[in-house]
């Protein structure tokens, strides 16, 4: 292998660059490529390279035999269920446990992958559901769900259109402590704002700001509050807004800003809108059990809840943005 193909997706533009390896590839790629996270910070570089929040690494992928031969009879008509190992790393070259955005934009590229070799006949319809991903993480697995139109692209090879990720996500864990002297810090800049952690696999820091945050505040305060925490926390800052087309009396929407953990400023962050609408219904600023609305400077998400084990769902838009070829050097002769 002497490139690496690499796909870049984009969430509410928090975008990754993935790429799908089969075994043989992946032992290849780490043979040429000793130092994995220089390779992510090359390649999610702005300036010099292809520019990204992310790198993501998936190996493994499978496909769920059916149990039985009547279920196999029925697989055209089922979406399809793979499994993949995710290996994530920040454009700084750290390594993250997990990213919602990210998790939606792998599901994306595996469903691009698989939908070239489908057939649809004239006048059928696409199916609900596309595709069911099981993700291993670094924090667990974690299972996705896409949903698409599918269309005829020039030359007869199926697209995606409006791919939509729905995200299934851990309970919402309490997160690191807050110390004195980030308590101290908040309220000196914020006032007596309601502020709490989190954790859906990685950490997080919400703040009720009250008020909108600029990009530049986000920035400065994310980076001194993250600080205070020695293995890093992602920030969000949150406020209320208002629906124009709510009904309701009751608030379900927030706006956000973030500052994630390897990343700074970004567009949005999936988790940190999942830790987010979960503390802001414990705080009482949207309906408890309503869908809430988060809207971040990428664009917008829902956090709603499963119906089964309760645990929240993050949906996501999401885009395949263009393929690039990344060289790799040669193997070096002792390995």
């Amino acid at each position: 292998m002497n490139a690496l193909g690499l796909a870049k997706h984009q969430g509410l533009g928090n975008d990754f660059l993935v790429a799908l390896l089969s075994d043989a590839e992946k032992a290849d790629l780490e043979r040429r490529v000793r130092d994995l996270a220089e390779l992510a910070r090359a390649t999610c570089d702005r300036r010099t390279g292809i520019g990204a929040d992310g790198l993501i690494l998936a190996t493994g992928m499978s496909v769920t035999q059916p149990n039985s031969a009547s279920e196999a009879d029925e697989t055209a008509s089922r979406p399809q269920v793979r499994r993949v190992e995710m290996t994530l790393f920040n454009s700084d070259g750290s390594r993250a446990e997990v990213s919602g955005n990210g998790l939606a934009c792998l599901a994306n590229e595996v469903a691009r992958t698989f939908v070239g070799g489908m057939e649809i006949s004239d006048g059928a319809e696409s199916p609900d559901e596309l595709l069911a991903l099981t993700v291993d993480t670094a924090d667990g697995a974690r299972r996705v769900t896409l949903s698409a139109e599918l269309a005829t692209a020039e030359g007869g090879s199926l697209e995606l259109v409006e791919p939509l990720a729905e995200v299934h996500m851990p309970h919402v864990a309490p997160g690191p402590d807050i110390s004195a002297s980030l308590d101290e810090h908040i309220r000196r800049v914020l006032g007596s704002v309601q502020r709490e952690t989190g954790d859906v696999g990685n950490p997080h820091l919400v703040i009720n700001a009250g008020r909108p945050i600029s990009a530049r505040d986000t920035a400065d305060l994310g980076a001194a509050f993250e600080a205070h925490f020695p293995r890093g926390i992602n920030v969000e800052f949150i406020w209320q807004t208002e629906q124009e087309d709510s009904d309701s009396a009751d608030s379900s929407s927030i706006g956000m800003s973030v500052w994630e953990r390897g990343a700074g400023l970004t567009q949005a962050c999936g988790t940190g809108a999942v830790t987010a609408a979960v503390r802001a219904r414990d705080w009482g600023l949207v309906a408890p059990d309503a869908e809430t609305l988060i809207e971040m400077p990428g664009g917008e998400a829902t956090v709603s809840t499963d119906e089964v084990d309760g645990h929240p769902i993050l949906s996501v838009w999401v885009e395949h943005l263009g393929n690039h070829v990344w060289p790799l050097d040669a193997p070096s002769l002792d390995s």
